[in-house]
């Protein structure tokens, strides 16, 4: 039992600086030994058995361990030590296994490397060690995509995610028409439709200059009808109808027009020239021939704008470049293709050569066009918790990327770890085989069978001792190689437990029987504390514990704590009956201080005998001092003396006498000492009145009438009473026999 120890209560600083200092000795003649409070704990000071009221009731209501054991169950202990010093190498050897573990892979809980870590045994086979720690070569860009999508989840809301899947099919949808716009253009069925319009052009062209060439030969000058005169005419045609003659049809030949080219006034045969001229353009052969180019150069206008990308198309593909992993990057590479392709077009129709330039054989449209749906479809189905769901996946992917990265990265470590650990079973089955299991069952069953009775047979002739009956001790289950005991009721009706059963009084003096049933297997013979062992216990029971405790002293040091004075006499009766030595200490507390500890008893403790042999020593000293004493003093000196002696009388008279005859705990008459009065002599009685007299007239018990003419005794008048009381106590112990 422990408890806090406390300091002195009755001062401020009464648990500051709590210490102690224990000496001993060991033995007869060893020598002396030192242990201060707090230190380890000292083997010799651990021996020593304590008792109070808290032992008591802890060997009523808990099983004890008893140290008594047969030599013949030495030879099975003998064997489990063997067994527990192979198990304790063992145990060395898989705490050497323990230190040589590698240095596993940090990695997130709940992912397949978490899993396969925790998996690790010494029967992991080399192929699923492969397969767990093979390297992937994406993993790098999947966990970056991954950390990327996490952080854009992380940094939205549902609604800002709904926003941004929405935005983001939009950029889908249209760098995707514009796929699909330019693998019209520059697909194989578009370059031949341009190759149709090119030669329809080149063809009519080739027409409306021969037709041109055959009307005009006669002109002054060449070339009417060329692609230079062709765009001069309509120069100058666009020049008369807007500034030089509004609101006329071109040519303007009119009387006293001019030539919007010389502004010459023209004749007449200027007039029928620019006639026949006009008569010539709006001619089906040159009207289907500028149709056909104009078509040609509407189509060569749309390849230049592909020349470069749109800046809409430019900032949709850098959004979805960001956002998505293949499906934007090919895209991408597919448009840059097509500015290519696009230049080689325009360059081909600018040029003289026949065969087109290489089309375009492949268009991301439909791939862009699928991604742009299914993130319609999932900015449709976002809600707080598909989003929840979504973040949580992209976490999850995340964890799992990172664990398998650090895995692979450790691969070396995993595998060590996987030798290290089958090394481990081999021990640890090893150690299995030193199990001291049926070692134990069988000292168990050897105990129950030959220390039960032994422990049992003493422990009844303790009960017996302090009437006790109707109480044994049953065996419980213990720890290795003990047999704790629990006190138990015999012969009972039903089941109760002794402490629902037994009287304050019979719980101690059944924890004391217990306490006396350890003690006396303990072959060491170390010293015994009890402390105020009898409290509850009738006169009766007393005794019986005063007589074992000196029982228990005749082999070994035994320290009795008490502050009942009549325990104290039973004690001392008891060791002068066994010839024990008694060394009386008395621990007091003077004012605010405690712990005093001072030889001999106080005089409510003291027996007849001490007092006697401290009243003649007293009277000696009064003796002795009287010339140097002042009449008052020597007054009080003799007062107190006087004192003294009146209650060693009583206490004489009660002893030797009245508790004889009367038990001084029950108050029940004892029948066989009553012969004890018919011993007292009218000589007996004379002399206690006249010692009893002068011992209450020389005490100042009351104050003495002024008229008596009071006179303190003499010296020798004291050594005289105090003779009287030794004769007298002395002759009346002999009636008891």
């Amino acid at each position: 039992m422990h408890g806090d120890v406390l300091g002195n209560v009755f001062t401020s600083n009464g648990s500051d600086d709590q210490h102690a200092v224990f000496e001993y000795v060991v033995g007869d003649a060893g020598s002396t030994d030192e242990w201060k409070w707090q230190e380890p704990v000292s083997g010799e000071l651990a021996q020593v058995q304590f008792y109070d009221d808290a032992c008591g009731q802890a060997y009523v209501s808990t099983a004890s361990e008893i140290s008594y054991r047969p030599s013949a169950l030495e030879l099975l202990d003998q064997l489990g030590q063997v067994c527990d010093a192979v198990c304790a190498t063992l145990d060395e050897k898989l705490q050497e296994n323990t230190n040589s573990k590698a240095s596993m892979p940090v990695v997130h809980p709940d992912t397949a490397a978490s899993a396969f870590l925790a998996s690790l045994t010494g029967q992991t086979t080399k192929e699923q060690l492969d397969v767990a720690l093979a390297p992937r070569a994406d993993i790098s860009t999947d966990l970056g995509d991954a950390i990327q999508t996490e952080a854009q989840l992380k940094s939205s809301d549902p609604a800002k995610e709904r926003q941004r899947l929405n935005n983001l099919a939009t950029d889908y949808r249209t760098v995707a028409a514009y796929c699909k716009l330019v693998f019209s253009t520059l697909s194989i069925e578009g370059l031949q439709s341009l190759a149709k319009i090119r030669k329809s052009a080149l063809e009519l062209r080739a027409a409306a200059k021969i037709a041109s060439s055959d009307k005009f030969s006669e002109e002054p000058l060449d070339g009417v009808g060329s692609e230079t005169w062709r765009t001069l005419w309509q120069a100058a045609k666009a020049y008369s109808e807007t500034e030089a003659y509004t609101g006329h049809d071109f040519p303007h030949v009119e009387e006293e027009s001019r030539c919007v080219l010389c502004h010459q006034v023209l004749d007449e045969g200027g007039a029928e020239r620019l006639s026949r001229f006009h008569t010539f353009m709006t001619e089906t052969t040159e009207e289907d021939a500028k149709t056909a180019e104009g078509l040609l150069q509407a189509k060569r206008a749309e390849l230049a704008k592909l020349h470069h990308l749109p800046a809409s198309i430019s900032a949709s593909l850098t959004r979805l470049t960001i956002a998505d992993d293949l499906t934007a990057t090919k895209a991408e590479e597919c448009l840059q293709k097509a500015v290519d392709a696009a230049v080689q077009a325009v360059e081909w129709i600018d040029s003289q050569q026949d065969d087109p330039p290489a089309a375009l054989v492949e268009c991301s449209a439909a791939a862009l066009t699928t991604k742009g749906d299914e993130l319609t479809k999932a900015a449709l189905a976002i809600d707080s918790g598909t989003f929840r769901t979504r973040l949580a996946n992209a976490s999850a992917a995340v964890k799992e990327l990172q664990s398998q990265t650090a895995l692979v990265s450790a691969a070396e470590s995993v595998r060590q770890e996987v030798s290290r650990l089958a090394l481990r079973t081999t021990i640890e089955k090893a150690k299995r085989s030193t199990d001291t299991g049926v070692i134990t069952r069988k000292t168990t069953e050897l105990t129950k069978e030959h220390v039960t009775r032994v422990v049992r047979d003493k422990f009844t002739r303790e009960t017996e001792r302090l009437r006790l009956t109707g109480v044994t001790l049953d065996p419980q289950r213990g720890k290795k190689n003990t047999l704790p005991h629990l006190p138990a009721l015999v012969n009972t009706t039903s089941r109760a437990s002794v402490t629902d059963v037994l009287s304050e009084g019979e719980k101690t003096a059944l924890g004391l029987a217990g306490f006396f049933t350890e003690v006396a297997f303990d072959e060491t013979r170390s010293a015994v504390v009890l402390d105020d062992p009898i409290t509850s216990l009738d006169h009766g029971r007393r005794s019986i514990v005063a007589r074992r405790i000196v029982e228990l002293a005749e082999d070994r040091q035994v320290v009795v704590f008490t502050h009942d004075i009549s325990f104290v006499g039973d004690i001392v009766k008891h060791a002068d009956e066994f010839d024990v030595p008694v060394a009386r200490r008395w621990i007091s507390r003077q004012k605010e201080s405690t712990g005093y500890c001072l030889d001999g008893h106080p005089w409510t403790a003291k027996d007849v005998s001490t007092r006697i042999r401290d009243l003649k020593t007293e009277a000696a000293r009064i003796a002795k001092d009287r010339k140097d004493l002042n009449p008052e003093e020597y007054d009080r000196r003799c007062s107190a003396w006087a004192g003294d002696l009146s209650t060693t009388w009583e206490r004489a008279v009660n002893l030797e006498i009245v508790y004889q005859v009367v038990d001084r705990g029950t108050a029940e008459v004892r029948p066989k000492m009553f012969k004890l009065l018919a011993a007292i002599t009218q000589q007996d009685n004379d002399e206690f009145q006249q010692g009893y007299s002068h011992a209450s007239k020389w005490t100042r018990r009351h104050d003495q009438d002024p008229e008596t003419n009071y006179t303190p005794p003499e010296p020798e008048e004291l050594e005289s009473e105090i003779s009287r009381l030794d004769v007298w106590f002395k002759r009346v112990r002999k009636y008891r026999s």
